[in-house]
């Protein structure tokens, strides 16, 4: 199966591993998720979060100043 992974703006699409979390899904992107808000099927979702077949996670980046 696989899932949608929207990562800065760029459409992916992964093959879906049973079990994966938002973090493994992280790691083997090498995304850095203090830096991200994670979205799965518009929802914000934690990290521990697992994926589910044809769920789009979006990651988005977190973006402070003053």
């Amino acid at each position: 199966m696989k899932i949608k992974v929207v990562i800065d703006g760029k459409e992916k699409v992964l093959e879906y591993k049973k079990g994966m979390r938002i973090v493994d899904l992280a790691r083997e992107n090498n995304i850095v998720l203090s830096n991200y808000i994670v979205k799965v099927n518009d929802a914000i979702v934690p990290e521990d979060e697992k994926v589910k077949e044809k769920d789009r996670i979006e990651f988005l980046k977190v973006i402070s100043g003053g």
